[in-house]
């Protein structure tokens, strides 16, 4: 406890000193009024001022307003030591802003009372003063809590708003696809049989007025390709369902890179006139367990992402890369384009924010790839600088640790299995 003596004669100074210096306090002394009030607006600053009330140049009266005028201060117990005990003057001295006085001469133990009155004052005044600053620390923490967690409900609510129109798409598709999809395959099957019979009878006949006549194996690869691009839009039907009800592919052997190779197909409408995406893959030293469309699903949504980021930019480059680092899986995705702004690489995996234009962008994407990797026992994280592109890596666990996390998950029952897309209520 700091208590700072000030009187401008050096006797009373040398008697007040005298009759605390066995009492465990810190005594600081000033010989006038602007020294006091020097020492009261320096840190640290004294928890209990003793004041004269007669002080040249500054008294403890003026002392005593402005510091009750100051705004950034401790509290400070201020007591006048003064030879005028008229009660007028006392009021005085009170009004002033001191809380206590004590007349000359000065009893030794009484004086010591009302230091110690003082002391438990300020204590008492500086245990109020953090708890003050710790409930309104509390209650910001509380207020910006109730904001974030009203965000939460806005997005969960429209993100279950989204899955139900994504199953609602989804069963329109699916109706004439499977039509679309089986009359593909009596298609397949009857050229098999009868295609080259067909063509045979038609080569005596004159060319159409066009000049082109395709030939057998051109028919064949319309059909394959016609099966191609019925197999894709399976594969966003299918991502959709998942997105609505937590299905889609199963836990099996995964091949990275023929997801890669998958998502680089599905992503060639966004990519063909930009860039080719550059594939740089390594041979994997272990076996590593995941749900295949799922890993397409993280891979198309980088990829996709890249070429919208690419937009502009000169030279634009994909590179998308497989590799392995202890016992873990990466696949990369990177990118030359302008980077992630700094205030929004801890936002992008928050479901509806996005960086794209209005209309341009969901914010669903990374937010879902986020989970599927977690959901894995992986991880999805970014690296990016302003200017100079961005780097998105998902890590899978090999087999082994894999079963492992799986096997810990069930044991503490978190819930779903890693082979399941996560619902929009678990978003």
């Amino acid at each position: 406890m700091r208590i700072l003596l000030a009187d401008d004669d050096p006797i009373t100074l040398r008697l007040l000193e005298n009759s605390l210096k066995n009492s465990g306090y810190e005594i600081v002394l000033a010989h006038n009024g602007p020294e006091a009030w020097q020492l009261l607006t320096t840190s640290p600053q004294p928890d209990v001022a003793l004041l004269d009330w007669m002080m040249p140049e500054l008294d403890g009266l003026e002392i005593c307003r402005r510091q009750r005028a100051r705004k950034d201060s401790n509290f400070v117990y201020i007591i006048l030591v003064t030879s005028n005990d008229r009660p007028e003057d006392i009021t005085i001295g009170l009004d002033a802003g001191a809380n206590d006085y004590i007349t000359k001469p000065f009893n030794k133990d009484e004086l010591k009372s009302r230091i110690s009155v003082g002391v438990r004052v300020a204590n008492y005044e500086n245990a109020l003063k953090i708890t003050n600053e710790r409930l309104t620390q509390y209650s910001q923490d509380l207020e910006q809590l109730a904001q974030e967690r009203a965000q939460q409900l806005v997005r969960a609510d429209r993100m279950i708003v989204l899955g139900t129109m994504a199953a609602g798409i989804a069963h329109e598709i699916n109706n004439p696809l499977t039509i679309v999809q089986g009359n593909l395959g009596l298609l397949k099957h009857f050229w098999r049989q009868f295609g080259g019979k067909i063509f045979q009878q038609l080569a005596g006949l004159p060319e159409p007025g066009g000049g082109y006549q395709p030939q057998a194996q051109d028919v064949a690869e319309m059909i394959e390709n016609a099966e191609k691009a019925v197999r894709r839009l399976r594969a966003i039907v299918d991502g959709m369902r998942s997105l609505s009800h937590g299905q889609g592919g199963k836990i099996e052997a995964l091949d990275p890179k023929q997801c890669l190779a998958d998502a680089i197909q599905i992503c060639l409408p966004k990519t063909k006139h930009l860039c080719q995406v550059q594939v740089e893959a390594q041979d994997i030293p272990f076996q590593v367990k995941a749900n295949p469309v799922q890993v397409t699903q993280i891979l198309v949504n980088l990829i996709a992402n890249a070429a919208d980021a690419l937009a502009g930019t000169p030279d634009p480059s994909i590179t998308a890369r497989i590799f392995a680092s202890k016992n873990q899986l990466h696949l990369s995705v990177q990118d030359n384009g302008p980077g992630i702004p700094s205030e929004a690489l801890d936002k992008i995996w928050s479901p509806l924010f996005t960086t794209k234009p209005m209309g341009q962008g969901t914010g669903l994407g990374l937010a879902i790839c986020h989970k599927i990797a977690e959901d894995h026992g992986g991880a999805l994280q970014v690296e990016s600088l302003p200017g100079r592109g961005a780097t998105f890596t998902l890590s899978l666990p090999n087999e082994t640790d894999y079963d492992r996390f799986l096997a810990e998950r069930q044991l503490s029952g978190s819930g779903h299995s890693a082979s399941e897309v996560p619902s929009v209520e678990k978003l």
